[in-house]
């Protein structure tokens, strides 16, 4: 009798959730999530993602567009880090320029349902108006982990048409990611955490034609500063449609069309797992697409194998369709798009035995034996290569007409199923940051990370910034 008594409302509070929208689905889950929800792998990745992005946005500190940037919105009254840089900015701004910086050598995590980069629009928001929030080590992890998990599984739901359509995702999908770890920052209730989705999907944008140039990275910046700025107003009682994502003309009939989107796949597997959990967040090793990564992987483990030398040397390689629809097409002309050209890319990992932030800079792609080495290459999309996997890639090395290695590669180190050790992903860390901070500051940073959630938001932010 007393089971009974039990499934009753817990039947109808079923079948009310089954009836109820997306985004009020999302905002009762943003609402509702708590630490204790969190398992520890979750906070394992989660860690994992934060140092990462902190990294790349102290090695983004001082470039040219993160200049423009500050000196555009950190007038702005503010009590807020810029990380790596003197002075203060409002949250809004901080994230702004914190997450432009992560975002412009192209080092940041990506995520497999996001189809994007998932921390560098969330954990640059959540770091900032914790900030300002005094928010706890709890705190921030909390809503760092809920803003990937609604920006992600939003993209289960839009992917992969959304993304094909030419949309980047990092700008379409993030802004609703940071909103909802803000929402939670700020502690709102269903309602207001509905009008700050609704706020944010307002907010999306960005457009692939980008990629080769700074606005690329400003995409990362905007999406940090829209999900503060939508979770901030709704707080404050700023209304939104309570379908803003699933209605009429809202975001999944604009942005994907609903005979694409799968409305249910959110609700299936909201925090069950959590997606720092599984699919999990790529570590990206260099500065260049993601979907380039496994086969430059092949290309640097040939050269250790002095398998790239003498005459004759022709290298064939075999993409994914998803890379060959971003890809640069001809030689490029900047560092920005050079990032997205499969031949530059493979000949700078042939010539030199490593992919780093130097190679891609505008002088370059000048390099005349770079474009030599590139004149031995030749990229086309490989039909036999798993379906759907935009990493998968395969290598042939000739030596005139005969074959002397082949080789494929279905995930690049780094992704969750072929994790970098430790180590390297400490190398990453410190090559970035400690530039930036010095040896000891980046060492303390580093620890701080690792010890989430025992420092704050305050903590962290004071250890982000050069030693004055």
């Amino acid at each position: 009798m007393m089971g009974i008594v039990q499934a009753e409302p817990t039947d109808a509070a079923e079948a009310v959730e089954g009836a109820t929208g997306l985004t009020r689905f999302l905002a009762r889950r943003i609402g509702a999530a708590r630490f204790s929800d969190l398992n520890a792998a979750t906070l394992e990745q989660s860690r994992l993602g934060i140092a990462d992005c902190m990294a790349c946005a102290l090695a983004g500190a001082h470039d040219a567009s993160v200049h423009m940037l500050a000196g555009t919105f950190a007038q702005e009254q503010g009590d807020c880090a810029l990380w790596g840089r003197e002075g203060r900015a409002a949250p809004h701004a901080a994230a702004l320029v914190n997450a432009t910086a992560a975002h412009v050598h192209a080092l940041d995590d990506t995520n497999e349902s996001m189809r994007g980069h998932p921390s560098v629009v969330v954990w640059p928001a959540v770091a900032a108006l914790g900030e300002k929030l005094g928010a706890s080590g709890e705190d921030l992890l909390l809503a760092y982990c809920v803003g990937v998990e609604t920006a992600a599984k939003l993209g289960r739901v839009v992917n992969d048409h959304h993304s094909r359509l030419g949309w980047h995702t990092t700008s379409t999908l993030g802004p609703i990611g940071a909103a909802a770890a803000c929402a939670t920052l700020l502690g709102l209730d269903e309602d207001r955490c509905a009008h700050a989705l609704g706020i944010a999907a307002s907010m999306a944008g960005g457009l692939r034609v980008n990629f080769a140039s700074m606005t690329k990275a400003l995409h990362a910046g905007w999406s940090a500063h829209n999900g503060v700025v939508a979770a901030t107003l709704a707080a404050q009682g700023f209304t939104a449609s309570q379908e803003a994502l699933e209605g009429h003309e809202g975001f999944v009939a604009l942005f994907c069309g609903a005979d694409h989107a799968d409305l249910d796949a959110a609700r299936d597997a909201w925090g069950n797992p959590w997606e720092l959990e599984a699919p999990g967040i790529v570590i990206k090793q260099y500065p260049t697409c993601s979907l380039q990564h496994a086969l430059i992987d092949l290309v640097l483990e040939a050269r250790a194998q002095r398998l790239l030398e003498g005459p004759g040397l022709r290298i064939e390689c075999d993409i994914s369709q998803r890379l060959d629809v971003v890809r640069t097409q001809g030689w490029p002309v900047r560092g920005a798009s050079a990032k997205f050209s499969v031949e530059y890319g493979v000949a700078t990992a042939a010539l030199h035995g490593r992919q780093g932030i130097a190679d891609f800079t505008d002088q370059a792609v000048e390099d005349a034996a770079v474009h030599s080495m590139a004149a031995r290459i030749s990229v086309r999309v490989g039909e036999q290569l798993t379906p759907g996997n935009g990493d998968a890639a395969a290598l042939r090395v000739f030596r005139g007409d005969v074959l002397v290695h082949e080789a494929r590669r279905e995930k690049p180190l780094g992704h969750p199923s072929n994790p970098l050790p430790e180590a390297v992903f400490g190398r990453k860390f410190f090559s970035l940051s400690e530039p930036v901070l010095g040896a000891r500051r980046a060492q303390d940073l580093r620890k701080a990370l690792q010890g989430l959630p025992r420092d704050g938001a305050r903590a962290l932010a004071g250890l982000a910034c050069p030693a004055r």
